[in-house]
């Protein structure tokens, strides 16, 4: 061989072994007095932990064992301990103990009314104090759906560019300052009143905005975080199944689809930035300080790629079911970090179609009642005596459980709070709210769970076709409403 070649692969070799014998030898070292600051920083965020509820034991046992290193001048090992020990810290879940505590006082709630929204009295001539009076005088103890996140929503209506949008906003309430005063008021007199809000899995709007962040998406940016089947190799493609859901939830008015004309689409909640998303808008309405979120339809899309596949280990059945678990955990967790306040979470109960996962961490769960059984003005025993026998089943008996009249999405006739409204008689509706009310106290002693009938006292959308309206002009149910007369019934 060419000597020449020889003492060149000899030099690379010899450099060769210098180098890796100082990457071998050679070690990041760490000072005392940084540890000691990363130790201060570390005590500061545990105790914060610690007092807020959540279970720190791990993060305990690995801070110990990196005092030990330190000690004995191990500063490398002291140092990767350490950081062992703030990923425990930030993985922390919430003590039981603490979780228990919280629990118990939702399940002593028994008179739940719907009031959709809490903000939007001006609209109906009212004041602040004259929904505080509708909550007391009904004894209301949890006001289900306060507020709803469905559209985009301002911090503050005077944010709004067009004053025709801001006079509208205004009017509704419908602003993250608004709710925010509202709750303030809410809660001076009624300090204990669980009040909980509404965000949707099944919608996100063409031109989104996070809450938190500021941050806009354009109809492009949403496209690309609305669901598409295809994703896991499915036959349905993302334009077929955002037209499904369009022409049921009412997305879009032409009848041939057209996601660059949609208003909203279904959103994929495996979607990393639709979860930020959805998260954010949680964060925010605990920011305004709810203190309770039902989350709409979190366990739709695992349920209808259970019932596509037929298999329960589907990667989209499995990745759907592991994203919205996860939501719930992450409500529960900033909570409790950020203000000291445990957030009641709950949702539908199509989870329990699903077999094999384990359960969602719900504090409550909800079902409604059907609108053939309104409309027939019955409730069918055998199907509660079922459901209630599986809730008890999977989740146990001390989770509460909310029975409504589900709001229409598009036509009065599909829901039952449109068959309520519009198909029953202003007698036959008290009659009816007697009978859920003794029907579901009934069933609560029978199943020995915490059932309770919410009352719809104001809110929930009657159907684009509704033709008998509140006070002759709004789509949305009012219990005090001439057409309908159903308060003092409540009361």
């Amino acid at each position: 061989m060419n000597k020449k070649i020889l003492i060149g692969i000899g030099i690379a070799v010899g450099i060769a072994i210098i180098v890796g014998l100082f990457i071998y030898f050679y070690k990041p070292t760490v000072t005392k007095e940084q540890l000691i600051q990363k130790f201060s920083e570390f005590e500061t965020l545990y105790q914060q932990k610690k007092n807020r509820g959540f279970n720190v034991s791990q993060a305990e046992e690995l801070l110990e064992k990196a005092k030990r290193a330190f000690d004995k001048g191990n500063y490398i090992m002291a140092n990767s301990i350490l950081d062992k020990a703030f990923i425990a810290l930030d993985e922390a879940k919430i003590s039981e103990k603490v979780k228990k505590d919280a629990r118990e006082r939702l399940l002593k709630v028994k008179i739940a009314s719907w009031y959709q929204t809490i903000t939007d009295y001006q609209a109906f001539n009212r004041t602040a104090d004259d929904v505080i009076t509708h909550l007391k005088d009904t004894r209301t103890e949890f006001v289900f759906r306060a507020f709803w996140r469905y559209k985009v929503i301002p911090e503050d209506c005077s944010d709004l560019s067009s004053p025709i949008q801001r006079q509208k906003c205004e009017k509704a309430g419908f602003s993250y300052s608004d709710l925010k005063e509202m709750i303030r008021e809410i809660k001076k007199e009624e300090p204990n009143i669980i009040i909980c809000v509404g965000i949707p899995t099944e919608r996100i709007n063409a031109i989104e905005r996070d809450p938190i962040t500021g941050e806009t998406f354009d109809s492009e940016e949403v496209w690309e975080m609305a669901l598409d089947p295809k994703k896991w190799g499915l036959h349905i493609t993302k334009e077929e199944f955002q037209a499904d859901r369009a022409r049921l939830l009412g997305f879009a008015s032409e009848s041939k689809y057209n996601w660059k004309r949609a208003n909203a689409y279904y959103p994929d909640i495996t979607n990393p930035k639709f979860q930020k998303l959805q998260l954010d808008w949680a964060k925010k309405l605990i920011d305004c300080g709810v203190d309770a979120i039902w989350i709409d339809m979190l366990f739709a899309q695992a349920r209808m790629f259970y019932e596509i596949t037929g298999d329960v280990n589907h990667p989209a059945v499995k990745e759907s079911y592991k994203a919205a678990l996860k939501l719930v955990d992450e409500i529960h967790k900033y909570g409790l970090e950020k203000y000291g306040k445990y957030i009641y979470v709950g949702g539908w109960t199509n989870f329990i179609e699903i077999p094999d996962y384990p359960n969602p961490d719900f504090d409550f769960v909800v079902n409604m009642i059907w609108e053939q059984e309104v409309a027939n003005k019955t409730l069918w025993e055998e199907r509660w005596d079922t459901f209630f026998s599986k809730v008890k089943n999977r989740m146990g008996n001390n989770i509460l459980v909310l029975v409504f009249m589900d709001e229409a999405a598009v036509r009065w006739q599909d829901q039952p709070l449109g068959i309520f409204s519009q198909q029953l008689s202003k007698q036959e509706q008290k009659e009816y709210l007697r009978k859920a009310d003794a029907f579901f106290s009934e069933k609560r002693k029978e199943h020995n769970l915490p059932i309770v009938f919410v009352y719809p006292l104001h809110g929930g959308w009657m159907g684009n076709n509704a033709e008998i309206l509140s006070y002759g002009k709004f789509k949305v149910y009012d219990s005090l409403a001439p057409e309908f007369e159903t308060y003092e019934t409540i009361k």
